[in-house]
């Protein structure tokens, strides 16, 4: 095996992006000096979201307590030589359910590139490839350069777990604990290692659990080519360089829902101006009518903002997808959703009270609306 020169880094390697104003998120905490669990905690709203606090910007000012990732504010950890599975990190104090351990940093490539980079991993003799997949179109390659949260080994039963927060408008990876974890205790974490095919390598977890191989979830795993215990190749450590670990591939859904009947995907629009007909009352009529002209402006406006502003923003940032939508765009369009379907509900409500609480016209006095059929 090959040893590799690596660098340690606490920081994240990457072409940052400009963060605009507009699309600074605000949260609404306020620092109370007799409680300090105020200043952005577990009720903040940008936490509650994954979105740590802009400096600057942040109520709580020096006070804000969400922005870990800004400041390095990692668990104490320290690496130790494990049985068989090469590096690993212990847990060097007491760490609290849900804390933020370390961020994993290294260097941000394309997907192209990660596959380009461990071929030539694989054909220099460093089978030790740890690359990561942070977005649809980005991995984090911590091979050469890269924060100790590399040296985090895979477990069936893990006792961390890698979340993605939006720092400054990047997304980065943070290693988290999933449970109360006592000092000394070695630190995991699921890879979801993605199987590409080819030999198959061991798992070394020891968990109860253990699938036996990674990658035994993947479509496509068989029963050929095992690595023997024997050979030195089963190590975590000497994993191959096919082995990266697209932490949160994307998955799938069904067309077809087998836990229950399909849900139709189109409702059937009230015909309000057709059941105002059958109302005596004219202040009841136009009450309907009112109602409907707004939904169909709500809905109007919905349309017109998808296409003129959330459309494009998708496009533009199609690295990250709908999460790339600005904030003040995003905000836009709740609001708008919200005004949709409180015109929707006002309508519905207007109809069920005023056909219930107002005289009605006999059917044959009603007409139905322009383009309906009469019945």
């Amino acid at each position: 095996m090959i040893t590799t020169k690596y660098y340690w880094i606490f920081m994240f390697m990457h072409l940052h992006i400009k963060q605009e104003e507009d699309d600074i998120t605000i949260c609404e905490c306020k620092y109370n000096t007799n409680d300090p669990d105020s200043a952005c905690g577990e009720r903040c709203l940008n936490v509650l979201t994954s979105i740590e606090c802009t400096p600057h910007y942040c109520p709580c000012s020096v006070h804000c307590k969400n922005q870990r990732f800004q400041k390095h504010e990692y668990a104490k950890t320290k690496l130790f030589r494990t049985e068989g599975r090469g590096w690993g990190l212990l847990a060097n104090e007491d760490i609290k359910a849900g804390r933020f351990i370390i961020e994993y940093c290294g260097e941000v490539i394309s997907w192209n590139e990660a596959r380009e980079r461990s071929l030539a991993y694989a054909s220099q003799g460093i089978n030790d490839a740890y690359i990561i997949s942070l977005n649809a179109r980005e991995c984090i390659d911590a091979t050469k350069s890269g924060s100790q949260a590399r040296f985090i080994n895979h477990s069936c039963e893990p006792n961390c777990e890698t979340r993605k927060w939006s720092v400054l408008g990047e997304v980065r990876i943070g290693i988290f604990a999933m449970r109360d974890i006592s000092i000394g205790t070695e630190l995991t974490y699921d890879y979801n290692f993605q199987w590409y095919g080819g030999a198959k390598v061991h798992c070394l977890c020891g968990a109860t659990s253990c699938c036996g191989f990674l990658g035994a979830k993947s479509r496509g795993f068989q029963d050929t080519d095992v690595w023997e215990d024997i050979d030195e190749r089963c190590s975590l450590e000497d994993k191959p360089s096919l082995s990266m670990r697209p932490e949160s591939m994307p998955k799938k859904r069904s067309k077809n829902n087998h836990n229950g009947p399909s849900r139709p995907l189109n409702r059937e629009q009230v015909d309000a101006k057709f059941v105002a007909q059958f109302l005596a009352s004219k202040e009841a009529q136009e009450e309907i009518l009112k109602y409907e002209e707004q939904r169909e402006e709500a809905s109007s406006h919905l349309h017109l903002l998808y296409k003129d502003e959330v459309e494009p923003s998708i496009k533009e940032n199609e690295i990250y997808g709908i999460d790339g939508v600005p904030a003040s765009v995003a905000e836009k369009w709740i609001r708008a959703s919200c005004m949709k379907l409180k015109a929707e509900f006002n309508l519905h409500s207007s109809i069920i009270r005023n056909i219930a609480c107002t005289p009605q016209r006999a059917p044959d006095e009603a007409q139905p609306s322009e383009g309906e059929p009469k019945p």
